[in-house]
């Protein structure tokens, strides 16, 4: 709820600056020729420089100079002609409904209503302006509910406060009757922004159905409502979700295209890749409480009204995930389903058949999905170490298990001694420009793994201190170039 009291904020600054600007060349005189200019300029200025702020802070919410720029220029200019549009019909209406001389009843009875009529078109047409400076539809419609109800929240206020504000001023000057307009006027500024802005932010708030939450990566705990039919992720400061100071992102490096009820992200030919609860895809269908690893970052997809799934991150490696245009009730038929295990892996040596209605969770260009393809299953695990003169006996069985980075979350047998490194094959960490093509050696023993560094140009580092040969035991934390690894029993 941070952004909305931030809008509520900048809404009110901004109506309280304009009427400091415009206060001051007020007619004296509310029935002379030039109030109607007077006030038809102070509503052009104050949609504008409403506009301007919340259509600024919008931008600048979601990341890059385009998108701050574009809400400044369009929020200033979408603002202006909506206030004055809306004020235009605001005028007509009251006119029609009450008359023109309204405003000067002494009946509050009758000024509310008429009030109401008045605002609530400045607040549908500066709020769609608003929602509009993103260029998204369902931005201008959330804009314009959220506009409407702050000002008609304005204008249930205004006459109640203003005349006990009022009332207030000329006890003070001793007088029971004279020119309070400063105050009222005041009042309409800052109620019209705070109460426009805050409700664009609340109708916005509670009417998204899915949105990313920044979990990992600067500025954790960001968030950005997918809007539009389709969202890029990536450096890039044109992407809806920009993403940066990491060069292990692509300029457009994922995609999440909604198709009906489903949301689908496709990795755009990144070279680090995309990755979902630690493993690696091509296109995916979004389930709730997924964790989307994109270069050193991490985002949490949430959809409204879903429940998160129970399982942490890293039981999902290893399982499949729906390629394509699956259906999501196809998929996760229940909130808390999780998806299928692959298939039972054949003995060492033999092919496993993959059938053509199980999904693929490697992706490959120019394999058709739903095409038979063939997968040789990893050696069964069972390390054994001589003593002389003594049988063979066992080592226990260890892994380590990603703690950050583009790998998180997945987790990696050391069954045998293994080389680690940008250009080994044990880990893939060619993402991981802090490590060396060939970092460190791992060799499992009975009490945990054994480190020995190779050389690397940024070191080993075990529990924080680095190291050239030591002995990690489980729950230690083993650091290799940027990534982190913990120590766990396999």
């Amino acid at each position: 709820m941070g952004s909305v009291i931030l809008k509520f904020l900048t809404g009110g600054i901004a109506g309280l600056f304009v009427w400091m600007v415009m206060e001051p060349s007020a007619p004296k005189d509310i029935a002379s020729a030039g109030w109607g200019r007077w006030e038809g300029t102070f509503i052009l200025l104050l949609g504008a420089v409403i506009g301007l702020a919340v259509g600024g802070l919008e931008g600048y919410t979601r990341g890059g100079k385009v998108h701050t720029v574009r809400g400044l220029v369009l929020g200033l200019v979408l603002g202006a002609l909506g206030a004055s549009i809306g004020s235009s019909l605001g005028s007509i209406f009251v006119n029609a409904t009450f008359g023109g001389t309204v405003f000067y009843s002494k009946s509050i009875v009758e000024r509310v209503p008429a009030r109401i009529i008045a605002f609530v078109p400045i607040g549908m047409f500066l709020g769609a302006a608003i929602g509009a400076s993103s260029l998204t539809v369902k931005r201008a419609v959330q804009g314009f509910i959220g506009g409407a109800i702050g000002a008609a929240i304005g204008g249930i206020s205004f006459d109640i406060v203003s005349g006990l504000v009022g009332q207030a001023i000329l006890r003070a000057r001793g007088q029971e009757a004279g020119e309070i307009g400063t105050p009222a006027r005041a009042l309409t500024a800052i109620l019209m922004g705070a109460m426009i802005a805050l409700f664009i932010g609340l109708v916005e708030r509670f009417s998204r159905s899915a949105w990313l939450r920044l979990s990992l990566g600067r500025n954790e705990g960001k968030e950005w409502s997918i809007d539009g039919p389709q969202t890029f992720i990536g450096r890039s400061e044109s992407a809806q979700v920009p993403l940066f100071g990491d060069a292990n992102v692509a300029p457009i490096h994922a995609s999440i295209i909604r198709q009906g009820p489903n949301f689908v992200i496709t990795d755009n030919g990144s070279p680090t890749g995309t990755f979902i609860n630690g493993q690696r895809i091509g296109q995916a269908v979004l389930f709730n409480g997924a964790q989307i690893q994109i270069g050193g970052y991490v985002l949490q997809f949430l959809l409204k009204g879903h429940a998160a799934p129970q399982r942490a991150p890293e039981a999902y490696v290893g399982q499949a995930y729906p390629i394509g245009q699956v259906p999501y009730q196809t998929a996760y038929p229940h909130p808390q389903q999780q998806p299928q295990p692959m298939p039972q892996q054949a003995p060492y040596g033999q092919p496993t058949q993959m059938m053509p209605n199980q999904s693929m969770p490697f992706a490959q260009p120019g394999m058709p999905v739903g095409q038979p393809t063939q997968a040789f299953a990893p050696a069964p695990s069972t390390p054994t170490v001589a003593f002389q003169g003594q049988m063979s006996q066992p080592i226990g069985g260890f892994a380590l298990v990603a703690m950050d980075g583009p790998l998180l979350g997945q987790r990696f047998a050391v069954s045998g001694a293994m080389d680690v490194g940008r250009e080994c094959p044990g880990i893939p960490m060619s993402f991981d420009t802090g490590a060396s093509r060939r970092h460190a050696t791992l060799i499992p023993s009975f009490n945990g793994i054994s480190v020995t560094d190779l050389g690397s140009t940024n070191g080993t580092f075990l529990n924080g201190k680095r190291v050239s040969q030591a002995a990690a035991a489980p729950g230690d934390l083993l650091k290799l170039g940027s990534t982190t690894f913990r120590v766990e029993t396999a």
